[in-house]
């Protein structure tokens, strides 16, 4: 039998088996970059508690949408404070900003009324309110408690200057004519000045009612004033009545003054009644002295020529009194305010007004003490030319 020969043939070098492991490979990076690339940044906020936060569960909304979810909640390093890290959606990378605000929102009792009902039942979650400024970060503190007003909300910010907090704190309305145009931001007090101060914030759609004429007082309660017109009763609204809240609005008499811009500050006067004592911000200062009682002459009282206000009493100066001596006249301060006669509410007008006294005063103008009202017995200053 002859020898068989072998035949021999190539192996083929790819096998078509080796085609789905390779597709499979090829997709699943694919989807790797692509997951890489748009994935969204993950971001880290510190809160004072965990409470409502839960890894996996609770999200980060914004107005409503979900646009990223807790990974995790660590404590921080300073054993006070709850790191929590999350990741967001792609859309939501434009939202970090430096001034973007973080808080847990939950079901909430304050003064503005009941907030997060829902909550009762989905969980608290994360709202995330973006801000407007240049600069982005993904590091942030977390508010303790939702802002009055969430950042970039467009609107006008003021600060009010008080003596003392009385009956307004943070979240009280801020009225115009009885009407809620805006509210209380926060309120601090200033240990070097020893006053009070408010950050204010009035709603876009009202912010042109404040301007360089606008007075701030407190409208909380009820208030009782006699003075030389008799006796007044104030009272707010009952919402002011019963949580507080400051009303705003030029004097009486005064005209409307320029626009004001962001961070203008105002005084926050206890009442409507010493808005309409200090209704201008220009005044000179004036001593006269009376060598009759001064019994129902009080600080405040109206400064008269010949029945045109045209001031007020400042300060009845009883330590000069008592350094001249008994027997002396009685020396009262008064001020004069150039904006009451239609002048300027400024330096010019200031001048002008020292030129009239000065000339009134060479002309025979002195000062007496008249009854305002006879309910009360108050007196105030009368001026006229004798």
């Amino acid at each position: 039998m002859a020898d068989a020969k072998p035949k021999v043939s190539e192996r083929r070098r790819f096998s078509p088996i080796w085609i789905v492991p390779a597709v499979a490979l090829l997709l699943g990076l694919w989807m790797l970059i692509y997951t890489y690339q748009n994935q969204g940044p993950e971001i880290e906020i510190v809160f004072p508690t965990a409470s409502g936060i839960e890894p996996g569960k609770t999200k980060v909304k914004v107005l409503d949408v979900n646009v990223g979810l807790v990974r995790s909640v660590s404590l921080g390093e300073d054993l006070k404070s709850i790191v929590v890290k999350a990741r967001l959606d792609k859309e939501a990378e434009a939202l970090l900003r430096d001034d973007t605000e973080f808080w847990v929102v939950t079901a909430r009792l304050g003064t503005s009324g009941v907030s997060g009902i829902s909550t009762l039942i989905s969980g608290g979650y994360i709202q995330l309110s973006p801000g407007d400024a240049p600069a982005t970060r993904t590091s942030f503190v977390g508010l303790p408690e939702p802002p009055v007003t969430p950042a970039g909300t467009p609107g006008l910010k003021v600060e009010l200057i008080g003596d003392k907090a009385g009956s307004v704190t943070a979240g009280d309305p801020i009225l115009h004519k009885g009407f809620p145009v805006g509210r209380i931001e926060s309120a601090r007090l200033d240990v070097e000045t020893e006053k009070m101060l408010y950050s204010v914030f009035i709603e876009e759609t009202y912010q042109k009612l404040v301007n360089s004429s606008t007075r701030f007082w407190n409208t909380s309660g009820i208030s009782f004033n006699a003075t030389a017109d008799g006796i007044q009763v104030e009272t707010g609204s009952l919402l002011t009545i019963l949580i507080g809240g400051v009303s705003f609005g030029a004097p009486t008499g005064v005209p409307p003054g320029e626009p004001v811009a962001n961070g203008a500050t105002f005084d926050l006067h206890p009442d409507f009644a010493s808005v309409n004592r200090h209704p201008y911000r220009v005044g000179l200062e004036y001593i006269v002295r009376f060598d009759q009682s001064i019994r129902g002459l009080r600080v405040g009282a109206p400064v008269d020529y010949r029945g045109i206000r045209v001031g007020r009493v400042e300060e009845i100066l009883i330590e000069e009194l008592s350094i001249s001596g008994a027997g002396e006249p009685i020396p009262v301060l008064i001020t004069i305010q150039p904006g009451r006669l239609m002048l300027p509410d400024n330096e010019a007008g200031a001048a002008q007004m020292r030129n009239a006294v000065k000339n009134s005063v060479a002309l025979g103008m002195r000062a007496s003490l008249a009854t305002g009202s006879l309910i009360t017995g108050s007196k105030y200053v009368a001026l006229d030319v004798h």
